[in-house]
């Protein structure tokens, strides 16, 4: 398994640059979380004061309790503001940090609709899940608790030592000598845990990708009895990362102790030192007193700093997959794109070909010429280049933007997302959500009536099977469209294309999973759709090719044959022999 080495110093300081451009969203909570934070330092320090004083005065001047009721009252007062100002701090620096994802999560999501379905493939859906879900979440403690903490382990113990210095300076001393091993050796042992963490995390990327794929080949790794096989696979990587979690967590553990000892043996240097000052009566109570009570709040903000310095790991860990996806390159800045201009007269492929990475597969030497309406059918056996073709029309594979021309401009020169507005694509596998039937629908026209629902789902065939669902449109449909058939789930697919009305309707079998007085009800929708818009099809059945205005033969990446149903029939070549074959599938 092949794992990222350790980020260089220069890598380090563009990750952190990354991350503290990214911040600007949750930066002025961040600030007032860590101002609240330092506040509640100084009213700590202040609190120790007066319980200092008091004991003192209680102790060794035989006072009553009502007589030190003077600084009782306000230690009171102070330890609930400090209660406030600590809740404040807390809460402001957490929604700091998930307005901060939030945003992270836009911009990455912005970005890879930008770079297509092809880039994500390209890097694996299972690795980009991961960074937009774990990799984001991984932020949260790094923004939250260890960008205050490092703040805090500035701001207490300098305030502290400015306190102890003029009040005990032999005190302060000795907290300024010992300050410095905690840090250190944090970085010492982080070294090594950072190391780890990278390849932890790039095992993780991995095993995303490995599990989501063999997820969507369930039913092929059935079919080919190969479910066991592949069980040990994901069992061993399962089992490698397992392994790679407990030595981080191992040297986590090492750098907890670390610190924790030298932090007390720090505190109990200070208190040795102290009960001798006071045993030999070279030192009052009071002071004493006040130096043993900041003591460990000295040393608290750096063992915390030692703490969540494994939450500087995670984020920055994670930050190098999504500084990848934010500086991945794109065709054309998206400053210089502009939206489509409607009407759309024709779109037209010059000398389009592309070949996938590492394979001969894929498109070569497309030329086409499409106009604004009409029923256009595009067949072939299986691996001809139908789907590729259609990706590239879409816009999925931005090198080939440029082969594209839409009323005559290239396609890299219009906004991805402006192009897509005007399609309404439906694959073999349609993508339901978990939502009712009508929110389904919706996504194509998050307007539409009640009224338009029905019309759209009439149209596809769908409106029979819906209304007779439990609840009608109102039924709440498992993720992917869990509790209907294949046939179902396609006309709930036709349905949302119908109901968005785009000039462009692109499908892939729109008949499949469908029985044949359905399937004429949905060709007949289909060719009337064509009067006014263009739709393009990938068939595999004749009922859609024999009503196509014209059709393209791809065989090998290439188009061989095009003309009408009657025209390629009569002439006996290869599409003839597809339609004899019986091969049209793919």
């Amino acid at each position: 398994m092949t794992t990222k080495h350790r980020p260089d110093r220069a890598q380090q300081t563009k990750l952190r640059a990354f991350l503290k451009h990214h911040s600007q969203s949750g930066a002025r909570l961040l600030k007032t979380s860590i101002a609240f934070g330092t506040l509640n330092a100084v009213l700590m320090i202040a609190s120790c004061y007066l319980l200092a004083n008091a004991a003192h005065l209680v102790m060794f001047e035989s006072k009553a309790m009502n007589e030190v009721s003077f600084l009782l009252w306000p230690l009171a007062g102070l330890i609930l503001l400090r209660a406030l100002f600590l809740a404040l701090s807390e809460r402001l620096s957490h929604y700091a940090a998930q307005k901060i994802k939030s945003s992270m999560r836009q911009t990455l999501l912005a970005k890879l609709n930008r770079l297509g379905p092809a880039y994500i493939e390209s890097k694996g859906q299972g690795a980009m899940l991961n960074t937009l879900h774990d990799g984001v979440e991984a932020l949260h403690q790094y923004y939250a608790s260890y960008l205050p903490s490092i703040a805090y382990s500035a701001l207490i113990p300098f305030a502290i030592l400015i306190v102890i210095f003029p009040t005990d300076y032999k005190a302060g001393l000795i907290f300024l000598l010992t300050a410095p091993l905690i840090p250190f050796f944090m970085i010492l042992v982080g070294h090594k845990a950072e190391e780890l963490n990278q390849q932890r995390w790039q095992q993780l990327s991995v095993l995303g990708n490995y599990f989501l794929d063999r997820v969507q080949g369930l039913t092929q790794l059935k079919l080919f009895n190969a479910t066991r096989t592949e069980l040990a696979h994901i069992a061993k990587i399962s089992d490698d990362f397992r392994s790679s979690t407990m030595s981080v967590l191992k040297v986590a553990f090492l750098s907890a102790f670390a610190l924790e000892f030298f932090a007390t043996i720090s505190v109990a240097l200070v208190a040795v030192i102290i009960g001798f000052r006071l045993f030999f009566g070279t030192l009052d109570f009071a002071t004493g007193f006040v130096v043993l009570l900041l003591a460990p709040e000295f040393y608290l903000p750096l063992r915390q700093m030692g703490t969540h310095y494994h939450a500087r790991l995670e984020g920055i860990s994670a930050a190098a997959d999504m500084i990848d996806i934010i500086n991945a390159e794109e065709q054309l800045p998206s400053a210089q794109k502009k939206p489509v201009p409607l009407p759309i007269n024709n779109i037209s492929a010059k000398q389009l070909s592309f070949l996938y990475p590492d394979s001969k597969e894929g498109i070569s030497d497309i030329n086409i010429s499409l106009p604004e309406r009409g029923l256009f059918a595009f067949v072939g056996d299986s691996g001809a280049g139908k789907s590729t073709l259609f990706d590239c029309l879409l816009g999925f594979h931005h090198q080939a933007n440029t082969h594209i021309f839409i009323n005559d401009t290239p396609l890299s020169h219009y906004e991805n997302q402006s192009w897509l507005q005007n399609i309404a694509w439906i694959p073999q596998k349609p993508t339901l959500f978990y939502m009712s039937v009508a929110d389904n629908l919706r996504l194509a026209n998050a307007k539409a009536t009640h009224t338009q629902l029905e019309h759209a789902a009439a149209k596809a065939g769908a409106l029979e099977f819906i209304q007779a669902l439990p609840q009608g449109f109102d039924t709440l449909l498992g993720e992917q469209g869990e509790g209907l058939s294949g046939g179902q789930k396609q006309r709930i697919a036709l349905a949302r294309a119908f109901l968005k009305d785009a000039p462009i309707l692109m499908l892939d079998e729109p008949s499949a999973h469908l029985d044949s007085q359905t399937e004429q009800l949905i060709s007949k929708a289909i060719t009337d759709y064509a009067k006014h818009s263009l739709v393009l099809v990938i068939a595999h059945r004749l009922n859609t090719v024999s009503k196509a205005d014209n059709i393209f033969v791809m065989q090998h990446g290439h188009i061989i044959e095009q003309g009408s149903y009657k025209q390629l029939n009569k002439e006996k070549g290869t599409f003839w022999q597809l339609l004899n074959a019986g091969a049209q599938h793919g």
